[in-house]
């Protein structure tokens, strides 16, 4: 199933960069066939950089993300391949840096940029997922964004998840203990709209600024 957007949509990022089904087969359904562009800009330690990314569909089930950047007028380019076990069941996010011409297979437990199936199906019917080794429980449902808040409350880190099961999105953390925070924000509200967050009302907004 492919995750249609109906234009090109604008991610900033700040400090760096699922439904448990019964059949397998029906897990295909979850999985993006592709996106349309994806912008990012990190800042890290006082750098800023943009970044352009495209995820799409393997046929085998995982994700492939590739990623591009102009640096010094030449094009740097890239990917990460999140495995089929890693969308279905990871519990790691990888904060492994895009470095030119790297092409990574993640590990079998590790997602970039987005969740697990699994761990957004335990955030929404368990109230609590492992990310890292970290127990996050749920703070809140945004009833009209369709964005899932929750806690790491030994450490006090803060995450904000898409609840789409095609792309669960890591839409926000704050307070991460090993410093490494960002946050979404969409130029068109419409965009927003298009990947499953619902209508926003101002202060709802502010999540994906």
């Amino acid at each position: 199933m492919k995750l249609i957007f109906l234009k090109p949509f604008l991610i900033t990022a700040f400090t760096a960069i699922a439904f448990i089904l019964s059949s397998i087969d029906l897990y295909a359904d979850i999985i993006p066939e592709s996106s349309d562009t994806l912008t990012a800009t990190y800042k890290l330690h006082g750098q800023t950089r943009r970044f352009k990314y495209v995820f799409h569909n393997m046929p085998d089930g995982g994700i492939k993300l590739d990623w591009s950047i102009v640096r010094n007028l030449k094009l740097w380019t890239g990917s990460y391949v999140m495995t089929r076990q890693a969308v279905r069941h990871g519990d790691s996010l990888s904060y492994l840096m895009p470095e030119d011409g790297n092409h990574i297979t993640l590990d079998d437990s590790e997602t970039f940029g987005i969740i697990s199936a699994d761990a957004l199906a335990n955030l929404k019917d368990k109230g609590e997922t492992i990310i890292n080794g970290i127990l996050f429980k749920k703070i809140d449902v945004s009833p009209t964004t369709n964005v899932i808040h929750a806690r790491d409350n030994a450490e006090g880190a803060n995450i904000w998840i898409l609840d789409n099961p095609r792309l669960p999105l890591i839409l926000k953390m704050t307070d991460n203990p090993i410093e490494i925070n960002w946050t979404l924000s969409f130029l068109f509200p419409s965009d927003a709209q298009n990947i499953g967050i619902c209508q926003m009302n101002p202060t709802e907004r502010e999540l994906v600024k």
